[in-house]
């Protein structure tokens, strides 16, 4: 007699290479380690090339996590060591207080997109668990999920803080050309992409059923994309004459806010700084940094003589920066003096620094910090005006410049909208006194590469203390002066009106970047959503099989 076995359905199989055995400080001090070595990639002191393996180990940590908990726990350890470090600096006058905010506040950002690419990890396992989702689409959503991380860490809250993207560590590499096609947030996405796609080829290397000879396919294919990216050529700028400027650098620590030195300190030190340019340069115009006016000529006749005296020995309108009193409202501006035709060409800041030239939320943070709120007297108002200010040479050109006054710099649209108002060239007046000679100054500048190379723009730096510096519209640097030393910098600055890819589509390449990582983020976890109720359902649905 045949025996009979009643047997239930087949187990649904699917995939899931978590491995819940690893302890989870295991895991955080991979990304720890992660963040701190692509922290090294920026200035100072910026070696570049550790950018992409420090964030392959930031994200490969984040396949890992068996719980959210421990991904939220993790990713904000590593936004912690990334970004504490990043901004030492702001610790030097204000103390520890405000830099750890800061610090807190980008690493929970940070926290945020590593619980998204934990998720993302965990639901295309069942979503896309083929090659091509694990070496194509978990990668690229993966970059995008990124930059949207970045999107919205750089714009909120008030205004966000746009610091340690990682294009900022390419400005003195070669990869620095890719910024000119992309744009910050385009070239941020690549090299997430490239950070991600290595995560799968290192895995591979390591797992024991690979066969030896196959180990290195992907590292190789890995390899030769970064190559490939190396080899990208700059987008070419035609230029269209040149400008004569002559930056002024007064070279006193007494131009910062906690410095301590008194009132006419900073004006007195430019003034004997232009007094460094040579009676021959015949500069078409001469530019002082954010400030180093310190009162608004407007409203002091004796100092519009002395500027007006200035303009005509020199033969060249002055570029200045001080504070402005219009309306009722105070901004930092940065304007051409004297005025012409009874109008004067004026920019104000775009985007004054929150807790450092106002305070929002003034009655709230007053009643937490009181001291440090008592030292921000006054509350500079964000401008709405131009972006670009009418100049010409001497033989009557125009050269129109883009204004970018100290933290504009970071502002993408900001240098897209200075090129669409007609700007030939760039210049970016700074006073970073108080961050003394820190690693501020030199992120700052590489900020400044970066923009001119983006827009095509020749860009001119001028600092009250450093540093200053000029910049063609390939990045080739033009000049550029010792830090904390008075100096008349005297350089002939290209002019261009060629339109990059980056200020044209930069916007929307930012946007799809994004798009692409809370889009595809979505599908995959729709798709696995369904994918485990189809396994659930055909488990329950199959009738015992009898086996005779």
């Amino acid at each position: 007699m045949n025996a009979s076995v009643i047997t239930g359905p087949a187990p649904v199989q699917t995939v899931d290479t978590t491995d819940r055995r690893t302890p989870w400080w295991v895991i955080a001090a991979m990304a720890v380690a992660g963040a701190l070595t692509m922290r090294l990639a920026f200035p100072q002191p910026g070696w570049w090339p550790l950018l992409v393996p420090g964030l392959a180990l930031v994200l490969g940590s984040a396949a890992i996590p068996a719980r959210p908990r421990s991904a939220a726990l993790v990713g904000l350890l590593s936004g912690l060591a990334f970004y504490l470090p990043l901004v030492h600096w702001a610790t030097l006058f204000l103390g520890w207080l405000p830099w750890a905010a800061l610090g807190a506040v980008m690493a929970l950002w940070w926290a945020l997109g590593y619980v998204a690419i934990f998720w993302l990890h965990r639901w295309a396992r069942h979503a896309w668990p083929g090659p091509v989702g694990r070496w194509l689409l978990t990668p690229l959503v993966t970059a995008g999920l990124w930059t949207a991380r970045d999107v919205v860490s750089s714009s909120w809250p008030y205004r966000g803080f746009a610091w340690g993207r990682l294009a900022q560590a390419l400005a003195w590499s070669p990869l620095v050309d890719l910024v000119g096609w992309l744009g910050l947030a385009g070239t941020g996405f690549v090299l997430a992409l490239v950070a991600a796609a290595a995560v799968p080829g290192a895995r591979r290397l390591v797992r024991r059923d690979v066969r030896p000879a196959h180990r290195a396919l992907p590292l190789t294919g890995w390899l030769a994309l970064v190559v490939l990216l190396v080899a990208v050529p700059g987008y070419p700028s035609v230029t269209t004459g040149t400008i004569r400027v002559a930056g002024i650098q007064g070279g006193d620590e007494r131009a910062g806010y906690f410095m301590g030195g008194q009132p006419g300190d900073v004006l007195d030190a430019h003034l004997q700084a232009t007094a460094l340019v040579p009676a021959d340069a015949h500069p078409d115009v001469v530019v002082w940094p954010e400030g180093a006016a310190e009162w608004d000529p407007s409203h002091w006749p004796s100092l519009q003589s002395r500027f007006d005296a200035l303009s005509a020995r020199l033969g060249a309108p002055l570029l200045l920066g001080s504070a402005t009193d219009r309306n009722g409202r105070t901004y930092q501006s940065e304007y051409v003096w004297p005025s012409t035709g009874g109008t004067r060409e004026i920019y104000d800041k775009r985007n004054p620094v929150p807790f450092g030239e106002y305070v929002p939320d003034r009655e709230v943070y007053d009643k937490i910090v009181p001291g440090l709120i008592g030292l921000i007297g006054r509350d500079l108002q964000p401008g709405t005006g131009p972006a670009a200010l009418a100049l010409t040479t001497r033989d009557g050109r125009p050269a129109d410049v883009g204004v970018a006054i100290c933290y504009d710099i970071i502002d993408d649209a900001l240098g897209r909208e200075s090129v669409r108002e007609g700007a030939q060239w760039l210049v970016s007046p700074t006073n970073n006194a108080d961050f003394g000679r820190t690693d501020e100054l030199d992120q700052q500048l590489a900020f400044a590469r970066l923009r001119a190379v983006e827009t095509g723009r020749s860009l001119v730096q001028v600092s009250t203390v450093g540093h200053t510096a000029a910049f063609g519209p390939d990045g080739r640097v033009l000049a550029q002066v010792p830090w904390y030393t008075p100096e008349a910098m005297v350089v002939d600055v290209p002019l261009s009106t060629t339109i990059t890819p980056a200020v044209r589509f930069g916007a929307v390449i930012q946007l799809t970047g994004a798009a692409v990582g809370l889009l595809g983020l979505l599908t995959c976890a729709v798709l696995a959503s369904r994918i485990r109720r189809g396994g659930r359902r055909e488990s329950h649905s199959e009738s015992p099989r009898l086996s005779v």
